[in-house]
C-alpha cells in the first residue's frame, strides 16, 4: 500500500519513522512551508535523510496541487499533526481515503486547544481519535479512539508528551493496519448524534466501499456490528 504521511514536527517524524521501520512503503511526504528565516521542520528533515520526495504547497486548494498529488499514485494519506485546510478535493484523491490524528476525543473538543480544555475543564478523562476527515473542522467518521486519564498534577506536556504523543503514534500505525485489511472496520465510537444519523453515515461508508464491516460503539450499543449484506435488506443489529 503507497502511503503518504502528511504532517509537521516531532509527531510528523515519530509517525514516519515507525511506519518505515516496520516496511511500510512510504512514498512521499508533506509538510507544512517553514516560515522565512526558520529551521527546516523535523518531518521534512527526516524525509530527505530517507531520500524520500517532500511536498511544501502553500495551500491545497489548487488543482495543480491535486494533480501534483495525484501523480504520486497514493493509496492512503496518514496526517500526523496537520494545521493547514485540506480540501475533500486533495483528501480523496488516495484509493483508500486520508486518516488523520486529532489529540481528543471528538467530538468534543474540535478546533485548536483540543489538549488544553480537558485539563481546564476539570475533566478526568482525554484522549486521541483517528479519523477520517471532510472539509469541516475536525468533523468526519471516527476510525479509533484511545483513551487516558488526567491526574490532578497533569499539565499539558505531560498529557501530550506522556501519553498522547507515543499513544497516538501507536494508534497511527493501528488505523493504518484497520485500512489494509480486506475488510476494514470503521469504528463510530461515542456517536454524539441520533442513532438514525449515525446509521446514514454507516450506510454512505458503505455505499462507497460495500466489503467494509462497520463497528459502531456508543452509549446505546455494546460492540454492535453491522455489515453490508443486513444494511442492503434495510436491516441493522445494534
Amino acid at each position: 500500500m503507497r502511503i503518504v504521511v502528511h504532517g509537521q514536527q516531532a509527531f510528523g517524524k515519530a509517525v514516519l519513522e515507525a511506519l518505515r521501520k516496520r516496511g511500510d512503503d512510504v512514498v512521499a511526504v508533506y509538510v507544512a512551508p517553514e516560515k522565512e528565516g526558520a529551521k527546516a521542520d523535523p518531518l521534512k528533515e527526516a524525509a530527505l535523510a530517507a531520500k524520500l520526495p517532500v511536498y511544501q504547497p502553500a495551500s491545497y486548494r489548487k488543482p495543480e496541487v491535486w494533480e501534483e498529488f495525484k501523480a504520486l499514485k497514493p493509496d492512503l494519506q496518514v496526517m500526523a499533526f496537520v494545521t493547514l485546510f485540506v480540501p475533500e478535493e486533495f483528501l480523496n484523491i488516495p484509493t483508500k481515503g486520508s486518516i488523520q490524528y486529532h489529540p481528543s476525543l471528538l467530538p468534543k473538543y474540535r478546533g485548536p486547544s483540543a489538549i488544553n480544555w480537558p485539563i481546564i475543564q476539570g475533566e478526568t478523562e482525554t484522549g486521541l481519535s483517528i479519523f477520517w476527515p471532510d472539509n469541516g473542522l475536525d468533523t468526519g467518521d471516527v476510525l479509533l479512539q484511545k483513551k487516558t486519564h488526567i491526574g490532578p498534577d497533569d499539565s499539558l506536556g505531560s498529557v501530550y508528551f506522556d501519553r498522547l504523543f507515543p499513544m497516538g503514534v501507536e494508534a497511527m500505525l493501528e488505523a493504518v493496519d484497520l485500512v489494509k485489511k480486506l475488510h476494514p472496520a470503521v469504528v463510530l465510537m461515542d456517536i454524539a448524534m441520533p442513532l438514525l444519523n449515525g446509521l446514514h453515515a454507516a450506510r454512505q461508508i458503505l455505499k462507497a466501499a460495500p466489503a467494509t464491516k462497520v463497528l459502531m460503539l456508543s452509549a446505546h450499543s455494546d460492540d454492535a456490528y453491522v455489515d453490508a449484506a443486513l444494511y442492503q435488506t434495510d436491516e441493522c443489529v445494534l
